[in-house]
Formats: structure tokens, sequence, C-alpha cells
């Protein structure tokens, strides 16, 4: 059947009409936008689409703090990390760390995927063996430390800080949704390596799994204690390789449950090492997180104390899962 003469005529007439519009459009955007490129990384895993995503800007000493807080929501990842020139002789990169909320002066699976796209992106850094990392926190070593699979990153995080709470059971049991039974004897404390964690260790493993947490509770209450969220752990007990698992809830910071957390491990090592390993001066184990909300992640932690000073190392492998530009 043919198509009369003037429905063809007009349906022609709109479509390169439209076309003009995109054209024209496409051609602002590339007049006035500055792309920049991006990665984003799996941190903690060795495969893509698990452990913890993370977006990577390069060469984003151009952008305005208030844009990459803009660019944080928009990648809506529990982070975001922009790579600028260092400030510092001792540093080879500037890295700034945003939320969807609030800029961090440190976060773990960020750093390591940093580095991770640091050696990507940078020739005369692909055969570094010490990456470091000027952030809020300072300079942040990381090691590169190859394996059968790759490249292990391992950090050095903050010394280690601690604070009590007078959080009772009842209140802890209601933010983690379980019983007070649930909970392990050890106190609920505030403890940081560069991000402030309430730590909470819980009594039997088949807990961790079934919690029912409380967003607007654990939201209320680690900001009065000027934590950033909450990260409970538990020990397995079963002679298995992995002896922690862990999980991370800081829905203050817009992340209802953060899928791997290197700061939070960084925390939770510390508090092992100080409850649990008080009389030891080395001590390593590996963690697993994420496994309940699909984002099977692992984590290398271990601690050196000199005197009463305590070194806190987090590890990961990391792998890149997209990339693209950005036009702003």
């Amino acid at each position: 059947m043919a198509i009369p003469r003037k429905v063809y005529r007009d349906t022609l007439f709109i479509y390169l009409k439209r076309v003009k519009f995109y054209a024209q459009n496409s051609i602002v955007q590339k007049e006035n936008s500055m792309p920049l490129d991006f990665v984003q990384v799996d941190a903690f895993t060795h495969q893509p689409l698990y452990g913890n995503p993370a977006a990577v800007v390069f060469d984003a000493d151009d952008i305005p703090p208030q844009t990459m807080q803009k660019i944080a929501r928009e990648m809506n990842l529990s982070e975001t990390v922009f790579i600028l020139k260092p400030t510092s002789p001792d540093a080879d990169y500037r890295a700034r760390i945003f939320t969807p909320m609030s800029e961090l002066p440190f976060a773990g699976h960020p750093t390591v995927a940093a580095a991770h796209s640091v050696l990507a992106r940078y020739p005369d850094k692909a055969n570094a063996t010490l990456l470091r990392q000027e952030c809020g926190i300072g300079i942040v070593p990381v090691e590169v430390v190859p394996t059968s699979r790759g490249k292990l990153l391992r950090m050095t995080q903050a010394e280690p800080t601690h604070r009590a709470t007078e959080l009772s059971r009842e209140t802890v049991a209601k933010m983690l949704g379980c019983t007070e039974s649930d909970l392990a004897d050890s106190p609920f404390e505030v403890v940081s390596t560069g991000v402030p964690w309430l730590i909470v260790e819980l009594s039997r493993f088949e807990a961790i799994s079934v919690l029912n947490p409380d967003q607007g509770l654990i939201a209320r209450e680690c900001k009065a204690l000027r934590a950033a969220g909450l990260t409970v752990f538990v020990e397995r007990n079963d002679g298995s390789p992995v002896r922690i698992r862990v999980r991370t809830f800081a829905p203050g910071e817009g992340v209802s449950e953060d899928p791997v957390c290197g700061s939070g491990n960084g925390s939770v090592a510390a508090f092992i090492a100080r409850h649990k390993h008080a009389g030891e001066t080395t001590g390593s184990y590996v963690a697993e997180q994420g496994i309940e909300i699909g984002r099977d992640g692992e984590v290398h932690a271990s601690w050196e104390r000199e005197g009463d000073a305590l070194r806190v190392r987090i590890g990961g492998e990391a792998a890149v899962a997209a990339s693209g530009q950005l036009y702003l």
C-alpha cells in the first residue's frame, strides 16, 4: 500500500526538524562542556559487579567542591573520588572523597579504587610498588602487592582512636533489629582509623544475615555520637580461611548499607586488636562483606603494635566495571 504523498512529506519534515534540533543541541553541549574521564571501579573484589563500586573522576583540579558534591549525588554510589594534583611533594596524587551527602576526609574502598585507577591511567605509575595518596587525613601509603590474580592494594590507615558510648543493649538491639542475646559482651565503641564508626560485635554468626536495621534510629544515634554509621561484625568460628563477616549501615550519609567498607573494616581491626588480642604485637585475618546484598567482597586486615601505637592495614583487589565521560 503506497503512503500518501502529503503524509510522507509531513513525516519527513518532522523528522528533519528533529535531526536539526538534536544536532544543534549536541554542538552546544560540546562547545559548553568540559568532558572529564571517569571509571567505575569495584573495590575489594577481583571481578566486576561484586565488591563495592566507587566512581573515580580524573583531572578534577578545576571542579568546584559544590559541583563535586552534585556529581557524587548523580553517581548515586556510596562514594565518588576525585583525582587531583598533589599539594605535597611527598604525595603522588590527591584524592577528594564524597558520599551523596557530604565530603569525607578518608574512606577505604575509594582509596583502593583510586590507587587501582592511578596505576592504570598514568604510565609513570604503572609499575609502582607504593603509592602515596594525599587526602583529608594526610598522606595514606598504599602498597601494591603482586598476587596470583593481579594486585592487592594495601593501605595504612590512621592511628586508631576509641570513644566509649553510653548506648544500652536495648537501644543497640533496636538499631540492628536483633535480640539483645545476639549482641556479644564486648563494649559499644566509636572507633576511627580515618572515619569514625560505631562498632558492634554479635554473639552468633547466624544473626548477622537476618538483621533488620532501623535506618532512622541508626542515623539519629550515630549523628549524636558523631559517627558516620554503624559497622557490625561477627567471627565465623568454623575453621574457614575467612574469619570475620562484616556489615555497615550509614543512612545518615545517604547509604542504607555499604557493600564493603574499608574504613569500617579498619575500625573493626582496631577494635579486635584492642579487645581480643591486647597482648599480641601483630595480627591478621580475612573478612567478608556484602554477602547479604549480593556484592560479595573480601578484605585483608592486619595490624602491628609499636609501643602504645597501633598501625592498621586494610587491603583488597579491584576491577573496572564501567568507564565514560562527564560533561559539565
